[in-house]
C-alpha cells in the first residue's frame, strides 16, 4: 500500500476526459503526486485520460445507482493517506504542505465552499435541505481520509444510508424527495451520526475549493459561469472574473479545460 496519494471516480467520457486535466495539474504542482483513478472498462477507449494515473481502480459495480459507489471507496483505494476529490477539478498551486496537517487525523472535512473572489458562500439554494435539517455543511468533494478504523466505520454508516436511503429519507429528514441519496448528503448524515453535536469537527481555512456554479458566484440561472465571468488562462494561472484562483477549483462546465487550453474562453 503507498503511503498517500490523491483519488476519484471517473465514469463516462467526459469525467475521463476531465481526469486528464485534474492529474496533470496535481503532478505540475506537486511532489507528492501518487494518483489512483477509479473507473470502468471504458478507460480503454481513452487512454489518454490516464495517462498521468499511477493507479487503475476497475469497478464495473454501478448497475445500482451513480451514487451507489462512493461509500467504497475505503476498500478500493491503494493509499493509507487520501485526498477524495472530483474528476472536474483542476489544481492551481501546490497543496503539498496540506499532507503535514492532515496525516495526523482520521478524516477532515470540507465544510462551505468559496466562490470566484475567495468568499466564503452564503447563498443557500443548493444547500436548503442542510439547513432545514441542521446537517453539517460538508461537501465531499474534497475529504482527506487515513485508512483507520474511524474512517472504516465512516464508510460502512454511508452504505446503509445508501442501502436503505428510502427509509432514511422518510423518517430522518424534512421535506427531501430525492428518489437517490446525494454523497454530499450522505457525508452529511454519516458525520452527523458519528458526531451529533459537532464537537470534533476539524475545519480548516485552507481546506475549501472554489465551487463554479451559478448561485455560488452571484449569477442567476440565465448566465454561463464562464462566459459572464471571462475565464481565461495566462501562463499556468487561471482567472475567474479577473480574479486569479489560488484553490482547487471544481469548475462544474465540463468542457471547461478544453476550451481554456484552446483560447477559446
Amino acid at each position: 500500500m503507498s503511503d498517500r496519494g490523491y483519488i476519484w471516480f471517473a465514469f463516462g467520457k467526459k469525467y475521463l476526459e476531465a481526469s486528464e486535466h485534474l492529474a496533470a495539474s496535481i503532478k505540475k504542482f506537486n511532489k507528492h503526486n501518487k494518483i489512483c483513478v477509479i473507473t470502468d472498462s471504458h478507460w480503454l477507449q481513452l487512454p489518454n485520460a490516464i495517462k498521468n494515473v499511477d493507479h487503475v481502480e476497475l469497478f464495473e459495480g454501478v448497475a445500482n445507482g451513480k451514487f451507489d459507489r462512493e461509500w467504497q471507496i475505503f476498500n478500493l483505494t491503494p493509499f493509507t493517506h487520501n485526498i477524495k476529490l472530483e474528476a472536474d477539478m483542476v489544481f492551481t498551486q501546490s497543496t503539498d504542505w496540506w499532507w503535514n496537517h492532515l496525516h495526523q487525523w482520521d478524516m477532515v472535512h470540507s465544510y462551505d465552499c468559496r466562490n470566484y473572489k475567495d468568499d466564503i458562500v452564503g447563498d443557500t439554494t443548493y444547500r436548503k435541505l442542510f439547513k432545514q435539517n441542521n446537517l453539517p455543511n460538508v461537501y465531499s468533494a474534497l475529504t482527506y481520509f487515513r485508512k483507520s478504523v474511524f474512517a472504516e466505520k465512516f464508510y460502512n454508516i454511508s452504505k446503509s444510508i445508501v442501502k436503505n436511503w428510502t427509509a432514511v429519507r422518510d423518517t430522518c429528514l424534512i421535506n427531501c424527495f430525492d428518489t437517490e441519496p446525494t454523497t454530499d448528503v450522505v457525508y452529511a448524515l454519516a458525520n452527523k451520526i458519528l458526531d451529533p453535536l459537532q464537537q470534533k469537527t476539524i475545519d480548516y481555512e485552507w481546506f475549501k475549493f472554489v465551487h463554479n456554479k451559478n448561485n455560488v458566484n452571484g449569477l442567476g440561472p440565465f448566465y454561463k459561469n464562464n462566459d459572464f465571468l471571462q475565464t481565461y488562462k495566462h501562463g499556468d494561472a487561471i482567472y475567474l472574473g479577473g480574479y486569479k484562483q489560488s484553490r482547487v477549483l471544481h469548475y462544474h462546465e465540463k468542457d471547461t479545460m478544453e476550451k481554456l487550453n484552446a483560447g477559446i474562453l
